[in-house]
């Protein structure tokens, strides 16, 4: 991932570079070694970013935005819109939506705090957006003490292990959303013997860094799984034998308690008990 960045200097002037890595060049600005003309101008802030496959593309876009007149830098550093196909960095600026405009008039929106918590309320029409985490249901399918892991295929981890599962839609509930999902993703027909738990974490998409609250479920299958939809492979994992990569911060605890869950089943007699 390259960068064309957009810094602003003591004097209230424009600089403008590119990077590969965003953070490292801005701490090097900011300490007098990033250029000649930062180190006359201090101090600097980030001001805007857009992000890039590769270099020769940041660079193309560096090139086109330094030509622009300042009236229209400081118009696209305002109006946080892609520049040559590049996404705004929302990211690397700390703002986790890239919302700036009503969705109901077009009007900007204005950050502010209601209720201890950051609402974007449009600044022509009243309109608050509340910003709240994406539900998502995933299913660990469990066989003689192994779980179902499926390999992605799709950005982001991808090449990492994941859990079947995968965002819910707008009326579906959480354990149709997970049943679905490891049709999609395993071929197979699960059945929920459990609910497991919620755990939170944050999913990077576009751009955006979207906050999600993750609800799985223990079930099991009968059949040979096939992969599908997102994943490119699976395979069956003791719970002691985890691979190394497993996809999303989260997925970690949630393994780990699916394999406490499993220990404390072989105190009861009957496995159907056991999961309640």
């Amino acid at each position: 991932m390259w960068y064309l960045y957009v810094l602003e200097c003591g004097d209230g002037s424009f600089y403008t570079g590119a990077t590969g890595d965003l953070s490292r060049r801005l701490a090097e600005h900011q300490s007098g070694r990033g250029a000649r003309y930062t180190k006359t101008h201090p101090p600097v802030a980030l001001l805007a970013a857009w992000t890039y496959p590769d270099r020769g593309t940041a660079l193309r876009a560096e090139a086109a935005f330094k030509a622009l007149p300042r009236s229209v830098k400081k118009a696209w550093v305002e109006g946080r819109w892609p520049f040559l196909e590049g996404p705004f960095a929302f990211a690397a600026l700390g703002q986790g939506d890239a919302h700036h405009f009503c969705p109901r008039c077009g009007g900007r929106l204005a950050f502010r705090s209601i209720d201890g918590a950051e609402v974007a309320v449009c600044t022509v029409c009243g309109r608050s957006d509340y910003l709240n985490a994406k539900p998502c249901a995933g299913v660990l399918i469990v066989h003689d003490g192994a779980v179902l892991l499926v390999h992605r295929g799709i950005e982001p981890y991808k090449g990492y292990w994941d859990i079947p599962g995968g965002f819910m839609g707008a009326d579906e509930a959480p354990q149709a959303c997970a049943v679905r999902e490891a049709r999609e993703e395993t071929g197979l027909d699960v059945h929920v013997v459990a609910l497991l738990g919620f755990y939170m974490d944050h999913y990077p998409f576009q751009g955006e860094d979207y906050s999600i609250l993750n609800i799985y479920f223990i079930a099991e299958a009968e059949g040979v799984p096939a992969a599908g939809d997102d994943a490119d492979g699976l395979c069956w994992f003791p719970l002691d034998v985890l691979p190394e990569e497993i996809a999303f911060e989260h997925e970690r605890q949630v393994l780990a308690d699916l394999r406490t869950r499993m220990e404390g089943a072989l105190h009861f007699h009957g496995e159907r008990e056991a999961w309640v």
